[in-house]
């Protein structure tokens, strides 16, 4: 399970960093892209925690 969180929080922060430098750069993809990872990462351990 502590392995399957690292990989989600990973996935969050990775997500965040991308969010936040395309922001500064004013890249709307790259915002979009960010904001996509780190939700797709909240859903995923949504899932796995009702199953």
């Amino acid at each position: 399970m502590r392995q399957k969180l690292d990989a989600s929080l990973g996935i969050v922060v990775s997500g965040l960093v991308v969010l936040i430098g395309s922001r500064l750069l004013t890249w709307w993809p790259g915002v979009i892209a960010g904001a996509a990872m780190i939700l797709g990462a909240l859903a995923l351990v949504a899932v796995r925690r009702r199953s």
